[in-house]
């Protein structure tokens, strides 16, 4: 079986073109990639992507937020992130004659307020379970109403949530030291789950 005459011109087909030498070797060759030509490179292991890694400050949220609830007046609250001058002034003026203390305890509760360094606080590291209720909307709530219970109604706890409200969060004392367990991250919902920091 034959396949047709030969092409024409002496001697064949000839030998392969030049340009397929090693990579990176004279002329023809494949040489290393343009820079930035291959896009992002993927995420490390764990990332979604469009998220980032956030560097936290030093200083606790919980700390912070605890400073501001019982010293807030006298601005040990920003003293502690390293503002000093927020710190003297809100100390001279007793708290902004309490509206900059209230303001405050709203801010470090959402944890809104960063240190000296623009660095956010450091949220509760305890991660039990899988955390769904946002520890910072049951503080917001603590703060405003926890007294009534809401706190606890945002947790799931209605049991509890009524109870507080009919004791007006045990004579106030109830309502401290729930204020105090969720700054610290050791309040769990109805379901046992740790409170989410983000």
């Amino acid at each position: 079986m034959s396949y047709g005459a030969p092409p024409p011109g002496s001697g064949g087909y000839g030998g392969p073109p030049g340009g397929y030498g090693p990579p990176g070797q004279g002329p023809g060759g494949y040489g290393p990639p343009p820079a930035g030509s291959y896009g992002q490179p993927p995420p490390p292991y764990g990332l979604v992507y469009g998220t980032s890694i956030v560097k936290y400050s030093e200083k606790s949220r919980g700390t912070a937020f605890l400073l501001s609830l019982f010293l807030g007046w006298c601005g040990a609250d920003r003293f502690y992130t390293g503002q000093t001058g927020l710190g003297v002034l809100k100390l001279l003026t007793c708290g902004g004659v309490g509206l900059w203390w209230t303001i405050d305890m709203i801010l470090f509760a959402l944890g809104a307020v960063k240190d000296s360094e623009s660095l956010p606080l450091a949220p509760p590291q305890v991660v039990e379970g899988t955390p769904t209720v946002n520890g910072g909307h049951v503080l917001l709530a603590g703060v405003l109403a926890g007294s009534w219970g809401v706190d606890r109604f945002l947790l799931g706890q209605t049991g509890l949530g009524i109870l507080k409200l009919l004791t007006c969060g045990g004579l106030g004392i109830w309502h401290i030291v729930d204020l105090i367990l969720v700054a610290t991250g050791n309040l769990r919902d109805a379901r046992g789950n740790s409170l989410r920091w983000d």
